[in-house]
């Protein structure tokens, strides 16, 4: 059984007297404690001792089982003297053997002193039936089981009494551990009684919870005899209370009870507004914690009405300070009620903060509206439903010349231009617009010094102060009418240059319809503008198999575009013709509202243009030929140069010759590369190399040195004028290394290096060899080879230099790369 929950029996004052004497036979804690005397102290009283009777009915000694309410008021005394009044309900029952009384004592101070005559009905019991007794062995075998016991829980005397095991079926199988924990426990400390709340079941099955007030009789060696049992049914109050826990608990506000000066029970979401947990608060926290130091009085004096009667219920709103000392505000509703017999304010609490913050806001939001409203340029009008002007901004008193205050209370009648508005069209507009169909037209107004300018007028659908309205939103147009009286002015010269144009001209609106021809159009395509009026552009003179493309280049223009394109286009009698055709969109404020196609017939251009390719192909044709022939003729020259070579007996004459070998073999190389490529004046670089050092390598190499090149370069092209020279200071660099660098090794190591910096080429050649000579004089060479690697140099308007590295020699060449 329960024993966490409040007792209705530890939180009122209760006497067990005697029948007739009304001796105090014993009393529970909260009797002593209200009446200031121990409980020894009262069981030598009776009843009669602590005060005396106002009224002559005297229910209390009324010889009857069933609950009474006691309509005597009672006048008793605390032992300090402080005098209260008492109203006093009562229940027969049998304790330790006699007849005795269950008197409750209900304080009725207040209500006495306030003049109420009408008391409150005092409830003890459910109902207004009596307690269920029940009398059990240590054993918890029953000996006693009374009617209203029977009348309860269903279960009959034969049922209950002496009956082994009967305390198991009764009692709630989850509490009866508990149960027997209670006795033992009680019993151990000679405790005589003691009250919980626990569960049973009744014959039929039915779980019920009640509240138990348990009197414990020991024998003269101490030990426990019999307890005695006075039994309630609050199933419906638990219920209740159930029910009230359940929808709190998953309440949107924060619900409370405060009792004697604390929350006795704050749902989570009230413990969520303050940042607390729910047992921080519980019992913990008094009402007067949380508010705002300044609002504190305010929550003070409110409460204190509802406690003392003042006001029943209440609502008001303050601020709070939450755990973490942030600033919120709250709306309270509260009313005064009676908890577990004293009174309480039980009651709501919102967190209206946003709210608040969001009243700030739109005070601060009007302010900004009324700036905003008078910042528009356009002028705006706020018109009820007689059209009559009820708010005005700065820019409709400048654009009218009338003051503000003069507009307030007008019609639109005073601004408009008489004799150039229809005023019926304009009543027309302003009826849709009230009834929400935005309108939006043109219109003469008029200025207070009687000026008329013209005036674009939007009219909206709006609500005001609560008020259907409709807003009118004026702009001068004057600037317009002046653009557009200034185009109507230049469209005969426009037509004129549209007529007489060289060009085929055709104007075509938003959808791509023709609109207007020029005589070169009809020309060119053989239509005459009756025939393809209205008719879309691409449907008449586009092939079916460019009909995308043609899409494609009407979207880029109405985009905005300037657009250029050659395309093939049909003529009327289906022949094709090739045109060069200039999309040209026509914008006003931005927006392309028609196009202009330009149609150049280009078909001579074409045939022109064919006959070059041709001719250039043929040219092309014989260059290749021409370098084929010249590659030959070195060839041959090459040739008769190793006849000659055979002959010579003299070995300075051979190594010239074949000296010269090589560097005619450099350039019939780059002949023949340029005969083999499709551009007959580029070759690439890095491919030109590594067939030319193949070519040097097999005429250099000796079986006393094997020389390992290597080429880092990327594609690089050159022309015939640069490729020459570049590859003959290569053929002089390799050879001389061969000749030279490797004298006496029998390994050696060539790298060849080229890349782009910008537009200049830089080729670095590095051997691993003897180096150059200490006295060595590149300004003043001495020996054929170099006096032409200088010469290549400059003819490549390049800058040249020779360095003497700890190991070999580097050499390094940059120059600019010529453009075709």
């Amino acid at each position: 059984m329960d024993t966490d929950q409040p007792s209705f029996f530890d939180d009122t004052p209760i006497f067990i007297l005697a029948r007739s004497s009304l001796q105090i036979i014993d009393a529970n804690k909260e009797a002593a404690i209200f009446y200031g005397y121990s409980r020894d102290e009262l069981c030598k009283m009776d009843i009669r001792d602590l005060g005396h009777k106002e009224k002559r009915i005297d229910l209390l000694n009324a010889d009857t089982r069933t609950q009474e309410v006691n309509e005597s008021i009672w006048v008793h005394k605390k032992k300090t003297g402080e005098t209260v009044y008492i109203q006093f309900t009562s229940h027969m029952f049998n304790y330790n053997g006699q007849p005795r009384k269950l008197a409750v004592a209900h304080d009725v101070t207040k209500q006495i002193k306030n003049g109420d005559d009408n008391l409150p009905e005092v409830q003890f019991y459910t109902g207004a039936k009596p307690l269920a007794e029940i009398v059990w062995d240590p054993d918890k075998v029953v000996l006693k089981w009374s009617d209203k016991a029977e009348i309860l829980f269903g279960w009959t005397r034969e049922d209950a009494v002496g009956k082994d095991g009967f305390a198991e079926e009764f009692i709630y199988q989850d509490e009866q551990q508990k149960d027997h924990q209670l006795v033992a426990e009680n019993a151990e400390d000679h405790k005589t009684y003691y009250t919980t709340q626990g569960r049973v079941i009744t014959k039929n099955g039915e779980i019920r919870t009640c509240e138990w007030y348990n009197r414990l009789d020991y024998d003269e060696e101490g030990n426990l005899v019999t307890i005695y049992s006075l039994v309630r049914d609050i199933s419906a109050q638990k219920e209740s209370e159930y029910l009230f826990r359940a929808l709190s608990e998953k309440s949107l506000v924060g619900v409370y009870l405060i009792q004697e000066g604390v929350f006795k029970y704050v749902n989570p979401r009230f413990a969520e507004i303050f940042n607390y947990s729910k047992n921080e608060i519980e019992n913990k926290i008094g009402p007067l914690d949380l508010p705002h130091p300044d609002d504190r009085g305010k929550v003070d004096k409110n409460i204190e009405k509802r406690m003392t009667g003042e006001s029943q219920s209440i609502k008001y709103e303050f601020r709070c300070l939450t755990k973490d000392q942030k600033i919120i505000h709250v709306k309270v509703f509260g009313t005064r009620t009676d908890y577990m017999g004293k009174p309480a304010v039980l009651g709501t609490l919102l967190d209206i903060t946003n709210s608040k913050l969001a009243y700030e806001r739109y005070q601060a939001s009007v302010e900004n509206f009324e700036d905003l409203f008078d910042s528009i340029s356009d002028a705006i009008y706020i018109q009820n439903g007689d059209r009559t002007f009820i708010k005005v901004n700065e820019a409709a008193a400048e654009l009218t010349g009338h003051q503000k205050d003069f507009l307030i209370g007008e019609t639109p009648d005073v601004i408009t231009a008489p004799g150039k508005v229809n005023l019926e069209s304009i009543k027309g507009y302003f009826k849709n617009a009230l009834e929400g169909s935005p309108q939006e037209f043109e219109q003469w107004g008029v200025r207070k010094n009687g000026e008329r300018f013209p005036q674009e007028v939007v009219l909206k659908p709006g609500m005001y102060s609560g008020e259907r309205v409709v807003i009118a939103i004026t702009r001068d147009v004057s600037e317009r009418y002046e653009i557009e009286d200034k185009i109507k002015k230049s469209e005969e010269k426009f037509r004129q240059l549209f007529e007489n144009a060289p060009f085929g001209i055709v104007m075509m609106d938003k959808h791509q319809e023709i609109r207007a021809i020029n005589a070169s159009f009809q020309n060119i395509f053989g239509y005459t503008l009756k025939e393809i009026e209205g008719l879309d552009i691409d449907d008449i003179i586009v092939p079916d198999d460019s009909k995308q493309g043609a899409h494609e280049i009407s979207e880029e223009v109405f985009k905005g575009d300037t657009i250029s394109a050659s395309a093939v286009r049909k003529r009327k009698d289906d022949s094709l013709v090739d045109v060069q055709i200039y999309g040209v969109p026509v914008t006003i404020n931005e927006k392309a509202i028609a196009i202009f196609g330009i149609y150049a017939d280009v078909t001579e251009q074409k045939e022109a243009e064919s006959k070059i390719k041709k001719s250039l192909k043929e040219k092309e044709v014989l260059l290749a030929e021409i370098h084929h022939r010249v590659k030959n003729n070195l060839a041959v020259i090459t040739g008769l140069l190793e006849l000659q070579q055979f002959k010579t007996e003299s070995s300075e004459a051979k190594d010239i010759l074949r000296e010269s070998q090589l560097r005619i073999n450099s350039i019939a190389l780059i002949h023949e590369k340029l005969y083999q490529n499709e551009n007959l004046s580029q070759i690439a670089i890095n491919v030109y190399l590594e067939e030319l050092i193949e070519v040097i390598v097999a005429s250099m190499a000796t079986e006393a040195t094997n020389v390992v090149i290597n080429i880092e370069s990327k594609p690089i092209f050159l022309t015939i004028n640069q490729a020459i020279p570049c590859g003959l200071i290569l053929n002089e660099l390799i050879t001389n290394a061969y000749k030279h660098a490797f004298v006496g090794r029998q390994e050696g190591e060539i790298n060849i290096h080229l890349q782009e910096k910008g537009y200049d080429l830089k080729l670095v050649f590095k051997d691993n060899g003897v180096g150059i000579p200490a006295d060595f004089d590149f300004e003043n060479p001495s020996t054929l080879g170099l006096t032409l690697i200088q010469t290549l140099a400059k003819q490549l308007d390049g800058n040249c230099s020779f360095e003497r590295e700890e190991e070999g020699t580097t050499f390094k060449l940059q120059f600019e790369v010529a453009e075709l």
